[in-house]
């Protein structure tokens, strides 16, 4: 089965199927900050400024820059909304999540004002690195194939025993369930047909996801001079992610009144799992008293995945309707997320307030999938030739007027097919406020608000064609962040 797949997936490039493929190493590889409030009214362009907790996911240097003892914690409003068009059809759909992406603390110690080593910082903190949460829908008329036509291409060849053995979760349902069947020619040649028409049927598909990946950052950090700043961090990574897509066809008039087709869907349950580790290392530098400088490095993220999908194939022709419902498949598999550099640079404006900029510098492309039990080589050169090298750039300010702080921020993450493209990028803006209650108690406030478009194929018909669903999303985030100082 996993062979099947991942031939398929090479041949498809990044069209939506599950298993281990080019989408997946994409999805797993991605990295949208959501910590604390502070961050993102900043555009998470923390770089070389520190002092925040999500900052040390970014750079661990920016727990040097801490003074005092911290704890904080996040509270998030997230409303995810895909719009998708699909032969001209435009439909909606949306999925709203509360959650708290951050919990962290810190702890500073006082060294000397009279060696290089001033004062040193350890901590702990949770951060979410990105939200799977989404809820999509497409439909429209396909005027030129079915989904079944991508079956029948992939068994011309194929004996009846053959299907059970090599197709066991797509094509032999199909087959169970009447949706394939053999014919006969004008010449007593027998041959792989279908009851479901060639085109000019309805065909959508709808995806309800749940889930996230998280990082618990072990830090560490030092201050010399107050203005050199070193840390480092080792990370435990997590990912959870679970939903159901089907794929649905059906006759616009009803019943096809030659053949007796109504309507036929396939649907895939997955969860997937997985469990990595990596470490970073960073530097701030105080260069003179209006310029910062930050760099870092993170370690390639190695995950140990565990993941089952299955399978629910269901057809009605002739008013008859007939089910056929997978085994589950269970397998375990090793997943390497991609390195990656990060440059930073904050120009201080006195007491007034600051601008920052963050570079990330990231290859898609380096990701892979390995296991003991099966050779993932295809689909590791599927994954470098269809992703690529790309920059993220995140640019913040901040002002404090009058003892209250305010926040902008805008970001552009690049797209994953490499420098010089589009598809896939993501841009952001934000803003947010900070609100002291007390001298050791703040309360900040953000929103953000994400673009990104994709296209994305249901399935490949070959010389019939199809066209892509045109997807876009808008991700709308509330934070609030409560910090206490002691």
């Amino acid at each position: 089965m996993k062979r099947i797949l991942t031939l398929t997936l090479a041949m498809l490039c990044i069209f939506v199927m599950f298993g281990q493929g080019a989408d997946d190493a994409y999805m797993f590889s991605q990295t949208y900050y959501q910590g604390t409030a502070k961050a993102m009214g900043m555009g998470n362009a923390l770089g070389a400024v520190g002092g925040d907790m999500t900052s040390v996911c970014i750079n661990p240097a920016g727990m040097g820059i801490y003074r005092s003892n911290e704890f904080t914690t996040t509270l998030n409003l997230l409303d995810n909304y895909h719009s998708s068009t699909y032969y001209r059809t435009t439909n909606g759909a949306n999925k709203m999540r509360l959650s708290i992406p951050n919990v962290g603390y810190v702890s500073h110690k006082e060294r000397s004002n009279y060696k290089p080593l001033r004062a040193t910082q350890f901590g702990i903190g949770l951060t979410r690195t990105n939200d799977f949460n989404m809820h999509t829908y497409a439909r429209g008329i396909n005027p030129t194939s079915s989904k079944i036509d991508n079956y029948l291409s992939q068994i011309d060849g194929y004996s009846e025993d053959d299907l059970v053995d090599y197709f066991a979760y797509d094509i032999y349902p199909a087959w169970n369930t009447y949706l394939i069947d053999i014919y006969q020619d004008e010449n007593g040649e027998e041959y792989y047909g279908s009851p479901v028409p060639q085109g000019n049927i309805w065909q959508g598909q709808e995806n309800a996801f749940k889930g996230r990946s998280e990082e618990w950052s072990f830090a560490g950090s030092a201050n010399y001079y107050d203005r050199l700043f070193l840390g480092i961090s080792v990370n435990v990574d997590h990912i959870k992610r679970e939903g159901t897509r089907v794929f649905e066809e059906a006759h616009p008039d009803g019943a096809d009144p030659e053949t007796g087709f109504n309507e036929w869907s396939f649907s895939e349950d997955l969860s997937s799992t997985g469990w990595g580790c990596n470490a970073k290392v960073g530097f701030i530098l105080h260069a003179t008293p209006w310029l910062r400088i930050g760099g870092a490095f993170h370690t390639p993220t190695i995950y140990a995945f565990d993941e089952t999908w299955q399978t629910e194939t269901e057809s009605e022709i002739g008013y008859v309707t007939r089910k056929y419902i997978s085994q589950e498949s269970h397998y375990e598999y090793t997943f390497i997320k991609p390195l990656r550099w990060v440059g930073s640079m904050a120009f201080i404006v006195g007491r007034q307030g600051m601008i920052s900029l963050d570079a990330e510098y990231t290859n898609y492309g380096a990701a892979c999938f390995k296991a003991d039990d099966y050779d993932y080589s295809s689909t590791n050169e599927d994954i470098e030739n269809t992703y690529g090298r790309t920059f993220n750039f995140r640019l913040g300010t901040e002002w404090n007027i009058r003892g209250t702080y305010f926040r902008l921020g805008t970001g552009y993450y690049g797209s994953p097919f490499g420098l010089g493209n589009t598809g896939g990028s993501v841009k952001k803006a934000s803003c947010g406020i900070s609100a002291p209650v007390s001298e050791g108690c703040i309360f900040d406030f953000a929103y953000e608000l994400s673009y990104g478009r994709n296209y994305l194929y249901l399935y490949d018909a070959g010389e019939l064609g199809i066209e892509p669903i045109n997807q876009r999303q808008f991700k709308s985030n509330l934070a609030v962040t409560l910090k206490a100082r002691f």
